[in-house]
């Protein structure tokens, strides 16, 4: 019988608070400095494939993010991950399952508005996604069309770089993907939006025990639709990812940065670059 790791979410009087997670007898241990998501799943068949811990810097979006990645027996994956802020003011956490081809399926999250506990989740059913939260005792949901569909949950950096692994590297230039998302510390949901997406350089550059790692740098700018004001921003990023797409950082052209620990210094190894397509 399968063994799924689960969290239950105890809404007796109204606490909202979490029940300890339980997960598989024989799911491995989180790896040290991995603070394992009570959102964790592992099923009989899977394997943790990766883990690690992306450091942000910038102003008020500091923040640490631990995460693990189980490969299913499937052939799909589920990310999971915690989210903390770099002040303490919040601790959010999530979960994301994507299918053998990288096509998201759903997400889940445990939100944190103001210090009220909500629980997020998302589900896409081609051609549209839907969004739903459930917080004080009521729920709320959105659906919007998504096709092929991306999942985010700010803050969390996980989501974008699954754009990477569905990049056609044979066709190459500027790929575009759908998204829609859902704050996990903002109460907004947001729709409409997508991520324009071209490789830029592939380099060699010394890993954290020395050795050489391929690293793929790509260039976005994600478009979306502002939930207050209703008008389109544009919000410009460098992805940087190891020959296996698994996440080493990120560059916001605001100077925000997110490195996974031990590539502290890859912005300088291998600069961001935010010029369009086909600039000298």
């Amino acid at each position: 019988m399968t063994r799924l790791g689960f969290v239950v979410v105890a809404m007796l009087a109204g606490t909202g608070q979490l029940l300890p997670p339980a997960w598989a007898a024989d799911a491995p241990p989180p790896a040290a400095g991995i603070e394992r998501s009570r959102l964790f799943a592992f099923a009989d068949g899977d394997r943790l494939e990766d883990a690690g811990v992306i450091a942000v810097k910038g102003g008020r979006f500091a923040r640490t993010e631990a995460f693990e990645v189980v490969r299913r027996a499937d052939g799909g994956r589920t990310l999971t991950s915690t989210t903390t802020a770099a002040d303490g003011s919040y601790r959010v956490e999530g979960r994301w399952t994507f299918s053998a081809d990288e096509s998201a399926q759903a997400a889940h999250g445990l939100a944190s508005y103001g210090g009220t506990p909500a629980q997020v989740d998302i589900t896409v059913v081609p051609p549209a996604a839907t969004i739903a939260v459930a917080m004080n005792g009521a729920e709320r949901q959105v659906t919007a069309p998504c096709d092929p569909c991306l999942i985010d949950m700010s803050p969390s950096a996980l989501p974008m770089f699954t754009m990477t692994r569905r990049y056609d590297q044979a066709r190459g230039g500027v790929q575009t993907f759908d998204w829609i998302g859902r704050g996990l510390i903002q109460d907004i949901a947001l729709t409409e939006g997508h991520a324009d997406l071209r490789k830029v350089r592939t380099a060699q550059v010394p890993g954290p025990d020395g050795a050489p790692v391929t690293v793929n740098q790509y260039h976005f700018v994600e478009t979306l639709k502002d939930p207050i004001a209703g008008h389109a921003m544009q919000l410009a990023f460098n992805l940087y990812v190891d020959g296996a797409d698994r996440p080493l950082g990120f560059a916001m052209q605001k100077g925000t940065t997110g490195m996974r620990t031990g590539y502290d210094d890859l912005t300088v190894r291998m600069p961001p670059v935010f010029e369009p397509e086909g600039a000298p």
